[in-house]
Parts: C-alpha cells; sequence; structure tokens
C-alpha cells in the first residue's frame, strides 16, 4: 500500500527527530537535553516532539528503543552456521557499537535512571537481554554450553559488554586494548563452553 504524502511527512519527521535528539541525549544527557533545541536542530515546532512522543520522557524512550533495536539487529548480523560462533561474532560486533558515546550515554547510563531500572528491564527483555537469553538457553539445550542458569550467563556478558566497551571508549579506541579486549572476551565465552 502506497503511503499517502501526510504520512510520509510524519515519518520523516518522527525519524528527524529521532536522529536529532540521539546526538542531544548523547551528548548532553537526558536533564540537559532541551526539547525546544532539539525541534530547532530537526527544524520542526515544539509541538511535533509533543505531537509524536507526547513527552520528553516519550521521545527519550523512543531513542533508546531504537538504539536498543541497532543492538539487536547489529548483533543478529553476524553470519556462521555455528550457532555458538555467531553468538561470539556478535557480541565482537557488539563491543564496536556500544563503544558510540550514544549507546554509553543513552542506554548504560541514561536509561535504568531516566525510566528506572524495572521498567527498562522490561524494556531490554524485548531486545539485546531477551535476545540473548533465548540464544543462551537454546545452547545449554543443545548441551553447547554449561548448565549455568540463563539469566546467570546473560547478565554476566552483558555486563562484560558494558565494561569492554567502557574501556574501548577510555582507551579512545586505541587498537592494542581492542586486541587485547578481543583475548580477554576469547576467555571468558570459554568459560561457558563444554569441552
Amino acid at each position: 500500500m502506497v503511503k499517502s504524502r501526510k504520512e510520509q511527512n510524519l515519518e520523516a519527521t518522527r525519524a528527524a527527530l529521532m536522529a536529532v535528539a540521539r546526538k542531544h541525549f548523547a551528548r548532553d544527557g537526558y536533564s540537559d537535553a532541551e526539547i525546544g533545541k532539539i525541534a530547532a536542530d530537526a527544524r520542526v515546532t515544539t509541538g511535533a516532539v509533543y505531537h509524536h512522543f507526547a513527552s520528553k520522557k516519550g521521545l527519550f524512550i523512543a531513542v533508546a528503543e531504537d538504539l536498543e533495536a541497532e543492538i539487536l539487529a547489529t548483533a543478529a548480523s553476524a553470519k556462521s552456521d555455528d550457532p555458538w560462533q555467531r553468538l561470539r561474532l556478535g557480541f565482537e560486533k557488539l563491543i564496536d557499537l556500544c563503544a558510540s558515546p550514544a549507546v554509553q550515554r543513552i542506554i548504560f547510563v541514561e536509561a535504568p535512571q531516566v525510566v528506572g531500572p524495572e521498567a527498562w528491564r522490561k524494556v531490554e527483555l524485548r531486545y539485546a537481554f531477551g535476545t540473548l537469553r533465548t540464544v543462551l538457553g537454546t545452547l545449554r539445550d543443545a548441551k553447547i554450553i554449561k548448565p549455568y542458569p540463563v539469566d546467570l550467563i546473560a547478565r554476566t556478558l552483558l555486563a562484560l559488554l558494558h565494561e569492554t566497551s567502557a574501556e574501548l571508549v577510555r582507551s579512545k579506541h586505541d587498537p592494542k586494548v581492542r586486541a587485547e579486549i578481543s583475548d580477554m572476551v576469547t576467555g571468558m565465552f570459554d568459560v561457558f563452553l563444554v569441552r
């Protein structure tokens, strides 16, 4: 079905607001990001922000969920016939993606505070954390990984992702540090693998 010009304009406005808001939230944080400046940079009125997202928090949640979807798509883009290798390759891609200023600030720092830890956990269950739990459950059932609790493995890997990507940022993406991270991650993954 062909979209009307009005529908196309609404989608374009929403996309522009999301892109600009991501930059503002990543740079300034939730508290210091200003709806008026976001609207101006997106070349729309503040009314357009409230029309599409109802509130600053609504806009923030939409941006955070969009980032979560991007993280999930990146992890899923790893290609391998071996499910364990696919998880490993996906994790390596995630380290680099999560070393971006937007993910570091919006997902790791701001989202749990702005949305609240319990509400944010529900969002994560729909994206990276939920998918990781499913993949790990399949790997455990196939006896590829040790029979540890899936939620514990998922939380451990997400903590590893958070810390390794933050270290990559602190090192200013130093290739030596990145190689050390990859080596360490390989060792950590090997802990879970059934031999």
